[in-house]
């Protein structure tokens, strides 16, 4: 399949977009939604099966309005899979971009593209950091994970605005000692900075402890992980800017931006269909439900009603800015990572975390642990020195969420190491993996 003059079409709507109407958007959307499902159908083996067993045609997909009769996949379906099951046929899987996922959640994936898709990738990216007021030569440096480049991956539209002064980025290794990554920015000084909000916390507390104020990017974003109050404070503290917030994965690069005007965050609707499911129907505004994503450009390996395992809360049907994008108003994070109670109940880390606000400057990393049923365990790395009377604050505090006869304990430690890729988990259940299956 050719999609040189597909890449053409999409940039020029791309553009257009934020000032369109919902609807011409919406038309955008059901248009791409049936060239991608039909494609999905004819070229695409996993996909060809899996309507088939439902009884299902492309002719029955009208649009997003018939979405909902596609059957959910999850990463479980595509692990299980060859990669010609789940790549178009004819194609030469050598040549296609791999991309590995860090197996945070212990299910690693590899994820296929062609380098025209990461081009599309490449554009709604900078769109919504234009949204974010970045000027087009103006210096972007990101601190994340440091990876080998792929030799297949061509970046020629990539190189091309580099060229021409327009794509101004460098990329730092986020495992580095923060007080290198300090000096590294400090002779940058960039004028945007992006990062995993872990790493860039690392940062922060050396910026804060060191008295330094010479690091002040004009625009400060983060991704990969989900940004907590805690840590928004924090790195507003040290960079002098207020945090804005991406959402992202590996099997759909941007999902989501953070709306300067209302705070709430506008779902890349041209890009993907983020559906919010709660209880088997579509969630209401201001409800929580998981996330069930589908890549409208993704050809080469096609992601159809992807279930992500994450949890957001829903927002409009279109943001109060006057743009015609849909919103999320907050990522609340992975559906796993709700801790299982004996009584039945589901608790989610950050019930605990909004529960113990008065200590929050004792707090500078945190890692809640349920290793069994009736026991939840918070590691603490502090920011001073250990006061046991903050840690019986804590465990009181949270005591009535939990109820009686769970034992919640606070652990002062010297260090949380990271997880594959760099990314911190901030809260992990042993005993999840028996609940992946429940709804919100």
């Amino acid at each position: 399949m050719t999609l040189g003059p597909q890449l053409v079409r999409t940039a020029l709507a791309v553009r257009r977009h934020p000032t369109a109407s919902r609807a011409e958007l919406k038309a955008f959307q059901d248009a791409q939604l049936r060239r991608l499902v039909v494609h999905a159908y004819e070229s695409v083996p996993y996909y060809r099966k899996l309507f088939d067993r439902h009884r299902l045609h492309p002719r029955h997909i009208r649009g997003t309005v018939d979405l909902d009769l596609i059957p959910i996949s999850s990463k479980q379906d595509y692990q299980g899979r060859t990669a010609s099951d789940l790549i178009t046929r004819g194609m030469d899987q050598a040549k296609l971009l791999s991309v590995h996922t860090n197996g945070s959640t212990g299910e690693p994936l590899i994820v296929r593209r062609t380098w025209e898709e990461q081009g599309f990738n490449m554009m709604f990216r900078e769109r919504s950091w234009r949204a974010f007021g970045l000027g087009l030569n103006e210096l972007t440096a990101t601190v994340g994970q440091r990876k080998p480049p792929d030799p297949k991956d061509k970046k020629i539209l990539g190189r091309a605005l580099q060229a021409i002064g327009i794509h101004q980025r460098l990329r730092l290794d986020g495992m580095q000692p923060p007080e290198e990554i300090a000096r590294q920015l400090a002779a940058l000084q960039p004028q945007m900075l992006v990062g995993i909000p872990g790493m860039l916390c690392l940062v922060a507390d050396y910026l804060m402890a060191s008295g330094r104020q010479d690091i002040r990017p004009r625009i400060l974003v983060t991704g990969g992980e989900v940004l907590t109050p805690l840590m928004r404070q924090r790195l507003h503290n040290a960079f002098g800017v207020e945090p804005l917030q991406t959402y992202a994965s590996h099997e759909f690069p941007l999902m989501g931006w953070e709306c300067r005007q209302t705070g709430e965050m506008h779902t890349c609707d041209d890009a993907v269909i983020v559906e919010v499911i709660k209880g088997g129907r579509p969630a209401g505004p201001g409800e929580d439900g998981e996330v069930v994503v589908t890549n409208l450009h993704a050809y080469a390996m096609p992601f159809i009603r992807y279930r992500l395992a994450d949890v957001v809360t829903r927002g409009n049907e279109s943001c109060g800015c006057g743009q015609p994008f849909s919103t999320v108003r907050a990522i609340q994070g992975r559906m796993i990572d709700y801790f299982p109670l004996p009584d039945g109940r589901l608790v989610h880390p950050y019930e605990i975390l909004r529960l113990i606000p008065r200590v929050d400057a004792w707090i500078r990393q945190y890692h809640l642990l349920q290793d069994r049923p009736d026991r939840i365990v918070m590691q603490v790395v502090p920011s001073e020195t250990s006061v046991p009377e903050l840690q019986q604050l804590i465990a009181q505090a949270v005591a009535p969420l939990i109820g009686p006869g769970i034992d919640f304990q606070v652990r002062v430690v010297d260090a949380i190491p990271p997880g594959p890729g760099g990314k911190r988990r901030h809260s992990c259940s042993l005993v999840a993996s028996a609940y992946a299956g429940i709804k919100s």
